[in-house]
């Protein structure tokens, strides 16, 4: 197995930024401390309310990493589809 190559694909530079804020939307969202939230999604409170807007709030930032791919935004995306196009005409 010594040309088997690992696929490690990290994650897009602008997770951090997306994640960034998280307890504060979804504490100004509920209109409850961004502390309150922060001991919530760590387990030391109980809250269904905050813990459900968690978790809508992760999905919706794991799918525009998705929608983002690399991160790189959509200046990458412009690129890929003009090489792509290029690749086609060729």
């Amino acid at each position: 197995m010594a040309g088997t190559k690992n696929q490690h694909n990290p994650p897009p530079t602008n997770l951090a930024s997306l994640i960034r804020g998280l307890y504060g939307r979804v504490a100004r969202r509920l209109k409850v401390d961004p502390s309150y939230v922060s001991r919530v999604a760590r387990g030391e409170r109980q809250s269904d309310a905050i813990e459900a807007s968690l978790e809508r709030e992760l999905r919706r930032i794991m799918s525009l990493v998705r929608t983002n791919h690399d991160g790189a935004g959509r200046r990458a995306a412009k690129r890929a589809s003009v090489r792509s196009r290029k690749k086609a005409r060729a």
